[in-house]
């Protein structure tokens, strides 16, 4: 399995981006012009997803949700990464996304979370994660890293 396509919301010095992703990649680009942070946001989900890591972990890594947000997204302040992933030519199997944001104690706050597999429109087909905006992800942290 593959990541097929990689969009990012609010990410850093991107405002909104989406890149599809084939077997082999080149980022290039001129100084400043955000490879690297590219290339954060998927080890960002490699840090969500590791054994001992998690939502929070991830975040502490990059040095709060402030770090990471937008300078551009001031006004609407929410974070978004989505990533497809497919394999053997099946471009769209799974679909995962996540969106955050800080509360006023800049604690971060897991807002929304869902994994989808594609072709399947039942319930059964998509977990998804809603959380009301005024608790914690701290909170929900063990809720949040079991996944």
């Amino acid at each position: 399995m593959q990541f097929t396509r990689l969009h990012l919301e609010k990410w850093r010095n991107f405002y909104e981006v989406d890149v599809s992703v084939r077997s082999r990649a080149f980022v290039v680009g001129p100084n400043a012009s955000g490879k690297s942070n590219l290339l954060d946001a998927i080890r960002f989900l490699r840090d969500v997803a590791s054994v001992g890591g998690g939502f929070q972990e991830a975040i502490q890594k990059r040095g709060g949700v402030a770090k990471i947000r937008s300078l551009s997204a001031r006004r609407y302040p929410g974070v978004g990464v989505s990533v497809h992933i497919g394999e053997n030519g099946q471009e769209d199997l799974w679909q995962y996304s996540l969106r955050f944001t800080q509360d006023n104690q800049r604690k971060p706050i897991l807002t929304d979370e869902e994994v989808r597999r594609s072709g399947e429109g039942g319930p059964e087909a998509a977990r998804r994660f809603r959380q009301d905006r005024s608790r914690t992800a701290a909170a929900d942290a063990p809720r949040a890293n079991q996944r």
